[in-house]
């Protein structure tokens, strides 16, 4: 099937690995259920499966052991007032603004500048992009005074988490290694200086929506932004520079981009008004007993759902592949700055990794918890009626043991269609 749109708006908000196209969603849902049916994914991540299932009249389940997968998908189910969410920021902007840039502000051959990117390389500030009252960007070579504004800032941080992560050679985590410490003392500052900021807000549906702004900034925020060199066309000019982004893992690149994070902040705010602008849009006529009524959510594992026998009329998953994607181990970072990390089941997590402290997480494991998956899925789902699985892996003995999960518990092989991925998914 052909991916003929990408993300943009409401999927655009906040990064996510492995998002399948929506609009070939849409024509599953279609095909294999009717309005006021009931769809369900046990494995929702972002929700694009539920949203998909709104928007074509239908009821939504959605289960998921990420905590901010559940928080992405209410959120981006959930209209607010778009209003509102400008006042928000605007205050935001008003109180932390000035705060934040003023660690990045220094005086320059005689002028007033503001950093707005530093490249690092092996712990010194190989260049640094600033911008003057003049002039919107300018390049020099970083100093000493560059090195201590950022190790040493002037303001003190709020809280910020400082949880251990799992030690993973596969994603580039280390021994003891801790969520802070893929940030500068400067990013760290201003970070959390904005959470605390959010942490006020009194309406929890938008506090939700600041809270997704907040972690959909880490990572331009964070050490993870590699350095794109492409040459001029003139020989012998030097490399440009281009700004990378965070894909996948926690790899530092030996060469890579500190971003001031008030810019950060508002660039990912832009991103989260054009998705709430498409949610207000969708959702607003949709009254809260409504989408109550239309929508669950379980933050839970797909091997124990807690809805009834026989209540969903059609089920399209798409699980975790194997050791593909690390969902929960990748996601840790927005986790922990969230606080949603300290109740996370992370045995239950159907996936193999070769993390040291996570030795269970074995093929053998991920079999017995999807087996258990699978049988969820039929007992949750109406007798002839439809679920759809999508997979990719290249190892036929894991496609044989999907194969035969399937037709243990009762499942006859209809269709098998070639689906692919948006070019953007990890937007």
């Amino acid at each position: 099937m052909a991916n003929s749109d990408t993300y943009k708006g409401i999927y655009a908000m906040h990064k996510y690995w492995g998002k399948k196209p929506f609009n070939e969603i849409s024509k599953f849902i279609e095909k294999y259920s009717e309005p006021n049916e009931t769809v369900m994914d046990c494995f929702c991540g972002s929700g694009v499966t539920l949203i998909e299932a709104v928007k074509a009249g239908r009821k939504a389940v959605g289960v998921d052991l990420n905590p901010i997968a559940i928080k992405l998908a209410h959120a981006s189910l959930t209209a607010v007032n778009i209003d509102e969410i400008n006042k928000i920021f605007e205050n935001i902007k008003t109180t932390l603004q000035e705060t934040i840039n003023s660690m990045y502000e220094m005086e320059f051959e005689g002028e007033n500048t503001m950093v707005t990117h530093t490249i690092w390389k092996n712990g010194e500030p190989i260049e640094v992009w600033y911008r003057t009252d003049k002039e919107k960007k300018k390049i020099r070579a970083g100093n000493s005074t560059d090195i201590k504004m950022c190790n040493e800032p002037a303001i003190e941080a709020k809280w910020y988490p400082k949880s251990i992560m799992f030690e993973n050679s596969r994603i580039n985590v280390g021994k003891e290694q801790k969520v802070s410490d893929l940030f500068t003392p400067r990013a760290l500052v201003g970070l959390s200086l904005l959470l605390d900021e959010i942490k006020k807000i009194e309406d929890e549906k938008l506090k939700e929506v600041f809270e997704l702004t907040l972690s959909g900034t880490l990572s331009q925020a964070s050490n993870l932004v590699f350095v794109i060199r492409r040459r001029k066309k003139n020989k012998g000019e030097k490399p440009r520079a281009e700004v990378g982004s965070w894909v996948i893992g926690y790899w530092v690149p030996e060469e890579h981009f500190e971003i001031n994070v008030w810019n950060c902040f508002e660039n990912r705010f832009k991103r989260i008004l054009k998705g709430e602008q498409e949610i207000y849009s969708l959702f607003s006529e949709k009254s809260d007993s409504y989408m109550q009524e239309y929508v669950k959510l379980i933050n839970g594992s797909a091997t124990q759902i807690p809805i009834d026998d026989n209540s969903v009329d059609y089920v399209f998953i798409d699980p975790p592949h194997t050791n593909r994607v690390l969902y929960m181990e990748q996601s840790l970072m927005w986790n922990a700055w969230l606080g949603l990390d300290e109740e996370i089941e992370w045995d239950n997590e159907i996936v193999v990794t070769e993390a040291k402290n996570r030795k269970k997480k074995n093929s053998d494991n991920y079999n017995l918890l999807l087996d258990k998956a699978f049988g969820e899925i039929y007992r949750v789902l109406k007798p002839n009626r439809y679920f759809s699985l999508a997979f990719n892996c290249l190892d036929d003995n894991i496609w044989i043991d999907i194969l035969n999960l399937s037709v243990h518990h009762g499942f006859e092989i209809r269709d098998i269609v070639p689906l692919e991925y948006s070019a953007t998914s990890v937007i």
